[in-house]
């Protein structure tokens, strides 16, 4: 395993922490229990690898080069867009975005949905980087929340991954694994969906977009997205759905 370092750290985390030691509200030096305090959880070893042992005007120039070396080098977020554009437009077009991000993805998608329907164009490049590389589709999708109790409470689930998988993935094998939010298996009232819509690719890259997962999404709705070339944001927000999975907060179909 590769030794933490700053890179792991996103910017804004960075940001703050600066101001906060400015300002004397985080102590030096600084320690695992300080940073706990400050609100940090998942990048500890990081922050204490690079800062513990110094001053506090030392841990200052040392989050300065790391944010000036940031500034130079990360790309800024991209404008996505999907409708009518107006002459001066500099965004890039939705449904391009995803398709590349599928093609160029080599190790790990992380995709959630809410709405999926006539899906079959926009999820087959990622089918074809499954076949061609490897690739690893982890799904985090909407079920409609049962109105009525079912027993077993799974088969409310099932019914509805099959019905997904049916309609949006007629490719056959290599298949994602499909997860689902388990409250979605307690009758409503209160009612609750999966609503995000995002895409995480290898750690690096990551899209976060009104649009669904849809043609109308991808192609006639006005919608708009930002993608994110950050492998800080990216793996953060890989992280967070992941940490569903572990937490048993989301069911497996």
């Amino acid at each position: 395993m590769a030794a933490a370092d700053l890179s792991q750290v996103s910017t804004s985390m960075l940001e703050r922490l600066r101001q906060e030691l400015a300002a004397g509200r985080v102590k030096t030096p600084v320690d695992r229990a300080s940073l706990v305090g400050f609100g940090i959880k998942n990048q500890l070893d990081a922050l204490l690898a690079a800062l513990s042992g110094h001053k506090s005007a030392a841990c200052i120039a040392i989050l300065d080069v790391a944010l000036a070396e940031r500034t130079r080098r990360k790309p800024s977020p991209e404008l996505v867009w999907t409708g009518p554009e107006g002459g001066a437009s500099t965004a890039r077009d939705t449904a391009v975005v995803l398709k590349q991000l599928f093609e160029q993805a080599r190790s790990r998608v992380v995709l959630a949905g809410y709405s999926f329907d006539h899906a079959r164009d926009v999820l087959e490049p990622l089918h074809r980087s499954m076949c061609d590389h490897g690739v690893q589709a982890i799904f985090f999708v909407h079920i409609q929340q049962a109105s009525t109790l079912r027993d077993p409470p799974d088969h409310h689930a099932r019914q509805e991954l099959a019905d997904f998988r049916m309609k949006t993935w007629p490719f056959g094998p290599p298949y994602p694994k499909v997860y689902y939010d388990k409250r979605a298996l307690i009758p409503g009232p209160p009612w609750c969906s999966l609503h995000a819509k995002c895409v995480a690719v290898d750690g690096k890259r990551a899209f976060v977009s009104s649009a669904n997962f849809t043609e109308r999404g991808q192609e006639r709705n006005i919608e708009v997205g930002v993608l994110i070339e950050d492998r800080a944001f990216a793996e953060f927000l890989t992280a967070q759905w992941l940490g569903l999975i572990d937490s048993g907060l989301v069911g497996e179909g």
